[in-house]
């Protein structure tokens, strides 16, 4: 059942999370364009962003928008939104996904960011999304495309393969293709690239200190064998862990109309 486990909640990511996450200079609002132009929103429109964190996504698009309503079940996520969101029309509930205090109807967009994979419910949350929108409103899912290079992506399905570290939400290989499968009728992909400025040791650090999600649920042993693995690709691919290097990098916005009701 999709509810057998709990969601996984960032409480403790809270401190670092923009430090970890954030966009190069610029290209932060490069994506709310992104996905302004993908759900056609303009300043009459009312979005509802699932799992809203800490704003990353919100406090560019919301100055490009009527309404930004956001939910997520992190207190400490939404008091560090709270200090940046000054006179922005962002509305915050700390509320489960999967149980929406919303009457159905009332967004033009439903706007969701690297959340699926972390909700057990996530058919219900999906469902809960096509309820809440309007019709001819869109679900915007955007995703962050090979963040930290080849090294990184290789660590990450090292991680997943040798040590069982799966998605307690939607499959990592599916989360492209998920909403099709439930039905939901694309509406158009919008991808942008840049690159990101970082050092090989910047992510051997993020890495063992467990700065992701997916190293939370590893044990001691199992994250230092996999921090081991990871350095010995970045000497491998860079030589220097400590050269400053730019990593390709890339957002996408996949648009969706929900299921015909």
């Amino acid at each position: 059942m999709d509810n057998a486990a709990p969601s996984i909640v960032f409480d403790r990511a809270a401190g670092y999370y923009d430090a970890t996450r954030g966009f190069p200079p610029g290209v932060e609002d490069d994506v709310a364009s992104l996905f302004a132009r993908a759900g056609a929103l303009g300043p009459a429109s009312h979005v509802l962003e699932l799992g809203i964190g800490t704003g990353r996504i919100a406090v560019p698009l919301a100055e490009r928008v009527g309404s930004y309503t956001g939910m997520d079940l992190s207190g400490p996520m939404l008091v560090k939104l709270l200090a940046k969101r000054g006179s922005l029309p962002i509305d915050l509930v700390r509320a489960d996904v999967t149980r929406p205090p919303f009457a159905d109807g009332r967004f033009d967009a439903v706007v969701a960011v690297h959340v699926f994979h972390l909700i057990p419910g996530w058919r219900e949350a999906l469902a809960r999304a096509a309820r809440a929108l309007r019709k001819g409103g869109l679900l915007l899912h955007g995703a962050d495309d090979h963040a930290r290079g080849p090294s990184w992506v290789r660590w990450r399905k090292q991680v997943e393969g040798r040590y069982g570290v799966e998605n307690v939400g939607v499959p990592r290989g599916e989360i492209e293709t998920f909403p099709e499968r439930e039905g939901w009728r694309p509406a158009g992909v919008h991808r942008i690239e840049f690159t990101r400025a970082t050092r090989p040791r910047t992510m051997l650090e993020l890495v063992s200190g467990r700065s992701w999600s997916m190293t939370w649920r590893m044990s001691d042993d199992d994250l230092a064998e996999a921090v081991a693995a990871l350095r010995a690709d970045l000497l491998e691919a860079y030589g220097d862990l400590d050269r400053d290097v730019e990593v390709a990098s890339g957002f996408w916005v996949r648009a969706y109309a929900p299921p015909v009701r």
